[in-house]
């Protein structure tokens, strides 16, 4: 800055000069030439461009060029931060906040899987009493040979294999595992010189079937259902009209659903079962049960209960059908197979949900000690280089101290073995002098 203004000075003094003429001219000067103004204007414009260049040029021989205050950028770090793991330790803690969100979600949704069986409950017991009752009424009558749905053949020369898989993932090996039985199930379908025509519900299984069924023999229908967030009747009964189709036309003999059985929240096991052919006499599933999310001091539980089957509806002698009594039953039991299928594709939601709030609670269990690890690692770094930074400033001071009391002579190039003393010596032959300055990480491993 002083430069700055020396400089100004100095030509500002030189353009007076050459504007007004030397100060020891005579007191009658000379008639000044013409062209002194515009030699002027030149020298001020040389010295203010030259004064330019002073000011953007090296701060010193070899230096740096000069940076403004503003542009400067600090590279020593301050109050000892680690930008980077401080920005993973955030990271970490907004990815488990979001993992426990679909947690909770996942929860309320095994809630509305709850609602769904409970609400179609009365129609299925319903409809099985009445089913029974006119079983038993046709009892003896040859009732298998009338009703397609109900006729077993004598041999089994194919088979098609219904496949519930969820659409996303995110849900821990509940996919994986339904897709290993019905792998496993292929197989021993080959073995017996069977070759199955899948149908699938669900993209996952879509997209793995090729992959997992490398190498078996299977026979891709192409039939293709989408898992829906919210099941309905409606859909029920389009996947209950695919199977009767492909049933009666007799493309295959029997038909099987593979799913994934809920048990509770953290249990869900691959299941198959047969749809069709029904069976006339047991016509309930022996295994039927509901289950009802509870929560028991703040955690949730699941509360499973036995289904007793249905009686069978008593009907009385002197009762006249309007149609014969095996049609009736023939429209009743396509009914039968969508509350069937109905309560296949609740079963197979709470267990995806379940499985997705068990992996969900493990990441966020995951993501909070990842955190603490996190946060651990910064405060022991963080309180590592506030004490190398107190040492080096207690350092400092006292050899500031030393040397201005004069007890300190610097070494020279003749320095020996008498004019050091013994404490350095024995640090340098014990080697406990490092060859390079450690960093803050590797002083604590020395110090432990």
């Amino acid at each position: 800055q002083a430069s700055w203004h020396k400089n100004t000075s100095v030509i500002w003094a030189m353009v007076c000069q050459v504007m007004r003429g030397s100060s020891t001219a005579p007191s009658n000067p000379p008639r000044r030439s013409p062209v002194t103004g515009p030699l002027a204007l030149c020298a001020l414009s040389l010295g203010l461009l030259g004064l330019w260049k002073i000011s953007n040029s090296t701060s010193f021989v070899g230096g740096r060029p000069c940076v403004p205050v503003g542009q400067r950028q600090v590279e020593v770090s301050r109050r000892a931060v680690d930008l980077e793991l401080k920005g993973r330790i955030t990271s970490v803690k907004k990815t488990g906040k979001l993992t426990d969100a679909m947690r909770l979600v996942a929860a309320a949704k095994v809630r509305r899987a709850q609602d769904g069986v409970e609400r179609a409950r009365p129609f299925s017991t319903e409809l099985q009493s009445m089913i029974k009752g006119l079983v038993k009424k046709l009892k003896g009558t040859g009732l298998e040979a009338e009703l397609p749905m109900l006729r077993v053949p004598e041999t089994t020369k194919s088979v098609g294999i219904l496949v519930v898989t969820s659409n996303r993932g995110l849900c821990g090996g509940y996919n994986s595992f339904i897709l290993k039985k019905m792998t496993q199930r292929v197989k021993d379908l080959n073995a017996q010189g069977v070759t199955p025509k899948i149908m699938m519900v669900g993209t996952k299984g879509r997209g793995a079937l090729k992959r997992r069924l490398d190498g078996l023999k299977y026979n891709n229908t192409g039939v293709f259902f989408p898992m829906p967030d919210s099941i309905t009747a409606k859909m029920t009964n389009e996947i209950g009209e695919a199977l009767s189709n492909i049933f009666l036309s007799g493309e295959v003999d029997k038909v099987e659903v593979l799913y994934a059985k809920f048990f509770n929240l953290l249990r869900n096991e691959p299941t198959v079962r047969t749809m069709l052919p029904l069976s006339p006499t047991g016509i309930e599933d022996p295994d039927d049960e509901t289950f009802t999310l509870t929560s028991v001091d703040g955690k949730l539980s699941v509360e499973r209960e036995k289904v007793k089957a249905p009686d069978a509806k008593e009907i009385e002698n002197d009762v006249i059908f309007d149609q014969p009594p095996e049609t009736i039953l023939n429209s009743m039991l396509p009914l039968y197979l969508n509350s069937q299928i109905l309560s296949i594709l609740f079963d197979a939601q709470a267990s995806e949900l379940g499985s997705r709030m068990t992996a969900m609670k493990a990441a966020t269990d995951n993501a909070d000690e990842l955190a603490k690890i996190l946060n651990l690692v910064y405060n022991k770094k963080r309180q590592a280089a506030i004490t190398q930074e107190i040492c080096e400033i207690s350092s400092g001071a006292m050899a500031v101290d030393e040397a201005n009391s004069g007890s300190i002579k610097p070494l020279g190039i003749f320095d020996t073995e008498d004019s050091i003393t013994d404490e350095f010596l024995q640090e340098i032959e014990s080697g406990n002098v490092p060859d390079r300055p450690l960093a803050p990480e590797e002083e604590m491993e020395m110090a432990r």
